[in-house]
């Protein structure tokens, strides 16, 4: 079977092929440019289900495909929420200077006050049946106190600045095999794969 992820974003979708790989389910994951969509879907809702799944839905419906869509926050306690939604969108530049820019804000920020956490949402629409399902994931972490404690390079946006509890290290060093037990999308895919097979 066919799988659209709505993105084009390499690392995403080496994620999703990846993760669809090791779990032996056969289908052919195609992206956005694959299909030559040059559209872009307004994520306009003020929550991450909304954005998900909207972009799933059009996406699915533009090519007749069941399709794939996430939509990823980093909330940060001592900003109330902030980056929030719009994490990509919140400061203008590269990933590194939006960390930098985070950084910033926290510059003052006592270590025991910097908790954060990623929450992400994968949604998954059918448009032969209109049928759509959704998966919601957390990491919990804490925000680095300075630029010197950014790490690793297995990751993007926020990835390096955002400590990880469970594993000890910063998201961009976590091994793809950790990153696979709290991805929203590792986790986004599983539940889709349950359910399909559960029909």
């Amino acid at each position: 079977m066919k799988i659209l992820i709505g993105t084009n974003n390499q690392d995403k979708l080496a994620q999703y092929r990846r993760v669809f790989q090791e779990v032996n389910f056969d289908a052919e994951i195609l992206s956005l440019a694959d299909l030559q969509i040059d559209f872009d879907v307004e994520e306009d809702g003020d929550n991450l289900l909304h954005n998900a799944q909207k972009k799933a839905r059009e996406y699915a419906e533009i090519s007749g495909l069941l399709t794939m869509a996430d939509d990823t926050g980093l909330f940060v306690d001592a900003l109330d929420g902030e980056p929030g939604i719009h994490a990509k969108r919140w400061h203008a530049g590269t990933e590194y200077e939006r960390c930098l820019k985070l950084l910033d804000r926290m510059k003052d920020v006592p270590k025991d006050q910097r908790s954060a956490r990623y929450i992400g949402v994968v949604a998954t629409y059918d448009p032969r049946n209109k049928e759509i399902w959704f998966h919601e994931t957390k990491a919990e972490g804490f925000i680095v106190g300075s630029a010197d404690e950014m790490k690793g390079d297995n990751g993007f946006g926020y990835d390096p600045i955002l400590h990880v509890t469970s594993f000890g290290k910063n998201y961009a060093e976590l091994s793809n095999s950790e990153i696979d037990v709290i991805s929203h999308r590792t986790n986004g895919i599983r539940e889709f794969i349950k359910k399909y097979l559960n029909k």
